[in-house]
């Protein structure tokens, strides 16, 4: 409850007063106007601080993930190269290994090898077939009579086409 008071002010005294009450209540007024402004700015510069931050921030983690994409990427390609270098070992042991067998491999080994292990022996004269094979002479010309026969074929079909056409 606000208090009340019983004393009697004169006119000048109380036009003074009312004076001097609304310069304080401007000066307040002011004052509220200018902390406001000041909050405002502040508050516009800790928003710029953040953006800032989350800038930088972006900025560090996005290089960080690119980096890390390079360091993969040269980790595969290292272990491709050593890849490589261990197949073209391979290969060329692979190379080695076969001029080793082809070398060891003759005729006769083989036909050794076959004999004793497979039991495989030469064939009878009771097992021998001989197949007569035409000379190419006889061949090219079989092969002239069928090509010209086949000409011959297609142009009879193109003259007896035109012919039912008319």
């Amino acid at each position: 409850m606000p208090r009340t008071s019983s004393a009697i002010y004169s006119e000048d005294y109380w036009e003074g007063y009312q004076a001097e009450r609304e310069e304080i209540e401007q000066e307040i007024a002011r004052k509220n106007q200018i902390r406001k402004q000041i909050l405002r700015q502040k508050k516009i510069e800790r928003v710029r601080f953040l953006r800032n931050i989350l800038f930088v921030c972006m900025f560090c983690s996005m290089s960080i993930i690119i980096m890390c994409g390079y360091v993969n990427i040269t980790h595969e390609r290292a272990k491709l190269a050593q890849l490589q270098n261990e197949l073209k070992l391979q290969t060329d042991i692979n190379k080695q290994l076969k001029l080793e067998i082809d070398g060891k491999l003759t005729l006769s080994e083989i036909e050794r090898i076959a004999q004793q292990k497979y039991s495989m022996t030469y064939p009878d004269f009771s097992q021998v077939i001989y197949v007569t094979v035409p000379s190419s002479e006889k061949k090219n010309q079989k092969v002239a009579k069928e090509e010209k026969s086949n000409y011959n074929n297609k142009v009879s079909l193109i003259i007896n086409f035109i012919k039912k056409i008319f």
